[in-house]
């Protein structure tokens, strides 16, 4: 697709070496695949160099495209993907958008210069050795301390390059990730409705493209406080961004267990009791997740980084309400609550420790079908098996065999 006034052949020529420098990228990053068919590239001079809109839109400058060998426009190329798989878009709001764009730059140009074997951040990109091992949120607070580390003045994410400065046609932007008021400035005709459904095509595509464990085991898992309030907006920032193995576990099972559509070939298990109707299985929009916390003293810690995991997974797997029964050695809430009100809810108890309220509490509940338990494993439980599937996240260090559900421990 081409924005430019008067597209040269040469343009289209570099035209041709991004989208086909998009499918190359899949060798090294074979979980991109999905992510990279999703994308639609626009020559476009109004950008200095490259950037992506949340729709999977990518704007490129014909003349920054020229100044890259094809290593180093495939190291481009990723570098706008992981943008969408990392959802910088989404993650930004409520922050300093800039910052937080050049935050993930760092992290991933740290990542790219070691799977893609680069000595140097090729285009003059962002460099800052052994940021993957961090957090955006900890490279926006160094960039406070050191102004240094701060956004360039000029905006720009990549070197210009020679000829491949801004046109009189040039809007100002900063960084590489685009917002949508930008989008429906710079293509007006697009419509509304195809912009929004893009746009959800790309973050499912994200989801899966973030299933690439070797790179996630190279950057920090989430954070941990001791503070259960600071710990909970720190779990917000990052969920999502990272995921280590116990994490790529929690979401297997979650997917394992969510419902199926909706049909009447199978009767739904807990309508099986019905003889006047026959009831529907559940669809996968629109499904209860349910948690039970043990909020024992000896939770502190471990609370709001499982938490966090858990509702990132939410959205990939179509869960849109959260059922939390908090328990120390009784029922102190259960509450419905929204993925993202699960992030930073407030948690209180921390007295003993027997989740046995909690679990024949729900139980007693004809529709609930699953339940993810969230505990340290030093509780009293039920000894005879729940009628519903059961999950055990527990910290690492902790030895708990329970006769019955699986076992996920938080390395």
């Amino acid at each position: 697709m081409n924005t430019l006034a008067k597209p040269t052949a040469e343009d289209q020529e570099q035209l041709r070496r991004v989208e086909g420098g998009l499918r190359l990228l899949t060798v090294p990053f074979p979980h991109f695949a999905g992510l990279a068919r999703t994308v639609r590239v626009a020559l476009d001079d109004r950008v200095p160099t490259m950037g992506v809109f949340a729709s999977g839109r990518m704007v490129v400058n014909p003349a920054f495209a020229r100044t890259l060998n094809e290593r180093e426009l495939i190291f481009v190329l990723a570098h706008e993907l992981f943008h969408l798989a990392l959802r910088t878009h989404d993650r930004a709001v409520g922050s300093d958008p800039l910052r937080f764009n050049y935050a993930h730059d760092y992290i991933i140009n740290d990542i790219l210069r070691l799977e893609l074997q680069f000595k140097q951040v090729p285009a003059g990109g962002l460099d800052w050795p052994g940021a993957r091992k961090l957090s955006a949120e900890e490279i926006v607070l160094e960039m406070e301390k050191d102004p240094s580390k701060a956004p360039p003045k000029s905006g720009n994410v990549w070197r210009s390059g020679a000829g491949a400065g801004r046109s009189d046609r040039s809007s100002g932007t900063g960084g590489d990730v685009f917002d949508d008021g930008m989008e429906r400035e710079w293509f007006p005709d697009a419509e509304a409705a195809d912009r929004v459904a893009e746009t959800e095509a790309v973050r499912a595509a994200a989801a899966k493209a973030l299933s690439l464990g070797k790179v996630m085991a190279t950057m920090k898992g989430a954070g941990r406080g001791s503070d259960p309030g600071s710990s909970n907006q720190l779990v917000t920032a990052l969920r999502g961004m990272y995921r280590t193995p116990w994490e790529a576990a929690l979401q297997r099972w979650l997917e394992s267990v969510s419902p199926g559509d909706r049909t009447f070939v199978r009767p739904s298990r807990r309508g099986a009791e019905r003889t006047d109707v026959v009831m529907p299985g559940r669809r996968r929009e629109g499904w209860v997740l349910n948690v039970v916390l043990d909020t024992s003293g000896s939770m502190t810690d471990e609370i709001p980084r499982a938490l966090g995991a858990i509702s990132g997974f939410c959205e990939s797997v179509a869960v849109d309400q959260v059922r939390l029964v908090q328990c120390d050695t009784a029922v102190t809430s259960d509450r419905f609550l929204s993925p993202s009100e699960l992030e930073t809810h407030e948690v209180s108890g921390y007295g003993g420790s027997d989740l046995s309220p909690a679990l024949r509490h729900l139980a007693d509940d004809a529709r609930v079908e699953a339940v993810v338990v969230v505990t340290d494993g030093e509780i009293e439980y039920p000894r005879e098996e729940m009628p519903y599937a059961l999950l055990w996240v527990i910290p690492a260090g902790r030895s708990f065999q329970p006769p019955y559900g699986s076992v996920v421990v938080m390395q």
